[in-house]
């Protein structure tokens, strides 16, 4: 099972980032986690794997 958290960016604030982000981060297990934003710089926080929703769907690519 995916866990998704999908926002229109991180990049406005430490906070927001911290906000979006903490929700997967509790999550104690192997399964992958996902950022989905709209046109962020491309980053990796606690294995946690953020991508770009436009260019994921232009490009047909699942997650």
């Amino acid at each position: 099972m995916r866990q998704v958290q999908a926002c229109m960016t991180v990049a406005a604030s430490r906070e927001t980032e911290d906000r979006e982000y903490a929700p997967l981060e509790r999550i104690r297990d192997n399964f992958p986690k996902y950022v989905l934003t709209r046109n962020d710089p491309i980053q990796r926080r606690g294995g946690i794997l953020h991508r770009n929703l436009p260019q994921l769907m232009s490009a047909g690519e699942d997650f």
